[in-house]
């Protein structure tokens, strides 16, 4: 049996989690003893197994980090999951959990059928910079994960407020102050982390080949997505846009950002 295994019952636990974080809204409960440490622990037993699979994997190598399509995917679900964890220590089982799980489960579950998932060279690294351009990413890429997720309970809850129709998934959502708060903490730090990762990525292009390679379709998309974190964050200074509209444009730079990282290689992959 392949370790590889380890990815899917990494996501059957998460989906396990998913399920508890889920039963107060279908059960119309406020909530389930311990609740919190049974999310807590499943997700990090998920971690765990992700984390043995991952080195199984030998991503690290003599020459630098040679990653395969399920050893990115493996990696960006479990910097998600261990800022989901951080958050239930510091603000207990909230509405995030409802979204992020199921999401974090996904990857992990499709792991063995991703196309040329496990073909080698996916991303394959030859230095220290282009190792940091590749972490920075990741996490660039994990936290606007999390703020897309916000984006998305921002829209449920102003559009149930709007007509006055508060389901029980919607009264299981955090207030919406508090969803637009920690949803523009993560795009500046998305934003900052994005900016670092296309000056990180420039910098390894024009030391390792002495010119930038900026029509490749990787930094396209992310140059499109962090102008328009940019510019959010701009008319969110100045009030001009209001919490609907910055959740859709939150979104529409995460499918940039998708796009970018891991969209791209798979519709190649499938085409040919």
């Amino acid at each position: 049996m392949s370790i590889s295994i380890l990815f899917p019952v990494a996501g059957l636990l998460t989906m396990a989690a998913a399920v508890l974080v889920w039963q107060p809204v279908y059960r119309h409960q406020a909530s389930i003893p311990h609740q919190a440490s049974a999310v807590q622990g499943l997700v990090i037993l998920s971690v765990v197994l992700s984390l043995l699979a991952l080195v199984a994997l030998n991503p690290v190598t003599p020459s630098g980090i040679n990653f395969t399509l399920a050893a990115g995917a493996a990696l960006a679900t479990i910097i998600v999951q261990l800022i989901y964890l951080y958050g239930i220590l510091r603000h207990g089982i909230r509405g995030l959990g409802l979204f992020i799980l199921p999401v974090t489960a996904l990857p992990l579950l499709l792991v063995p059928v991703l196309p040329e998932a496990h073909a080698p060279n996916w991303v394959q690294t030859t230095s220290v910079l282009e190792d940091t351009h590749l972490l920075i990413s990741l996490i660039a890429y994990a936290v606007l994960t999390l703020a897309a997720v916000h984006a998305v309970m921002f829209l449920l809850l102003d559009r149930a407020l709007k007509r006055k129709k508060l389901s029980r998934l919607v009264q299981a959502l955090p207030p919406l102050f508090d969803i637009d708060r920690h949803m523009f903490a993560q795009v500046r730090g998305a934003t900052t982390l994005i900016g670092i990762s296309i000056l990180t990525g420039l910098s390894w292009q024009w030391m390792e080949y002495g010119t930038f390679a900026l029509f490749n379709h990787k930094v396209l998309l992310a140059l499109f997505s962090f102008g328009i974190l940019v510019l959010l964050l701009a008319k969110r200074n100045r009030n001009q846009w209001p919490g609907r509209t910055s959740s859709r444009v939150i979104l529409a730079a995460y499918a940039l950002m998708v796009l970018a990282y891991f969209g791209v290689k798979l519709i190649t992959s499938w085409v040919h």
